[in-house]
């Protein structure tokens, strides 16, 4: 019954996720992954999955913050954060990809624009899913790959606009 609930309640993250990235308000966006981020800790946190839990609890916060500032030492912060709150709680390789990707994500966050945000934010997403396919999670699963299949194209269009602007 617990694992049918863990699932039902990455499947309600996997809409509010899909929601954020139709969202083209930027305040939006960060809201929603905000609350995405708050059920897939709860998906987590049932699922067994402690380092992940904590993490999109970091991210979630994280997100909010970016609303209010764009600070390289609020960036340095969560980014310490992260590795304090899970590092002690990481039992397996897989689980360490997640506090990696969210740290390569909050640094480009903070830092890039365009192609190479892009391009971090996809690192980001291969590593999650990597994770939530390793501890069977049906709705982290789908989301990430979405995120990747969204931002693969999104690379391209902005390439394709890069490409056609130089001529």
């Amino acid at each position: 019954m617990e694992n049918w609930l863990a699932q039902g309640i990455g499947g309600i993250a996997f809409f509010v996720g899909v929601m954020a990235f139709w969202q083209k308000d930027d305040t939006r966006f960060r809201y929603q992954m905000m609350t995405f981020c708050f059920i897939m800790s709860a998906h987590f946190a049932l699922m067994g999955a402690t380092v992940a839990a904590i993490g999109v609890i970091i991210n979630a916060i994280r997100s909010f913050a970016s609303i209010k500032t764009q600070s390289r030492k609020v960036m340095w912060f969560f980014i310490s954060l992260m590795w304090l709150m899970t590092l002690p709680n990481i039992t397996h390789f897989f689980e360490l990809l997640t506090v990696i990707g969210s740290s390569v994500a909050t640094w480009a966050l903070f830092s890039k624009q365009g192609i190479p945000l892009r391009s971090l934010i996809l690192f980001n997403s291969f590593c999650w899913a990597s994770h939530n396919i390793w501890i069977g999670s049906i709705g982290g699963s789908l989301v990430e790959s979405t995120f990747i299949i969204t931002n693969l194209i999104t690379i391209y269009q902005l390439y394709q606009t890069k490409k056609s602007c130089r001529r």
